[in-house]
């Protein structure tokens, strides 16, 4: 029994030894994070095929940047709520889905494109919305409440 304990622990602490292991992080890579966000907390850096991605916080906002090997951003995503909103899409939102209220936001950000997606509280629905930064609006997904 003592020998199936300790064998338990030692397994625990290796897993927890080996998931503690830092990232090491592209020179690039890091210096072009540090010259964007000077401010950040809470940063944890991920090593993919071929990319980087860094999970942060900053100014209360959580935050996710994927970059490639020379440092370039490839895609970022922040999660907030209603007031880091544009105004103009608030309105738009108010007036579209009248009832409802925003419960969280994710900005999901490429060079190409920029999304919200939306998710709203009805007295009875959840719903998703997707809203690109003209404000065009569409509905992903509904869900009843239990």
């Amino acid at each position: 029994m003592k020998k199936l304990l300790l064998c338990l622990v030692t397994a625990i602490f290796s897993l927890t030894v080996f998931a503690a292991t830092p990232t090491i992080v592209n020179e690039k890579v890091l210096k072009a994070f540090n010259a964007s966000f000077k401010d950040a907390q809470q940063v944890i850096w991920e090593e993919h095929t071929d990319v980087y991605e860094v999970k942060f916080v900053q100014n209360q906002i959580r935050s996710r940047v994927t970059y490639d090997v020379n440092g370039n951003i490839l895609k970022t995503m922040r999660y907030y709520y209603e007031d880091q909103l544009p105004i103009f899409i608030r309105g738009k939102l108010k007036q579209k889905f009248p009832g409802t209220k925003v419960f969280g936001v994710t900005e999901v950000a490429t060079p190409d494109q920029l999304n919200y997606h939306i998710v709203l509280e009805g007295a009875k629905h959840w719903t998703i919305v997707v809203c690109d930064s003209m404000g065009y609006m569409m509905v992903d997904k509904k869900y009843n409440k239990a």
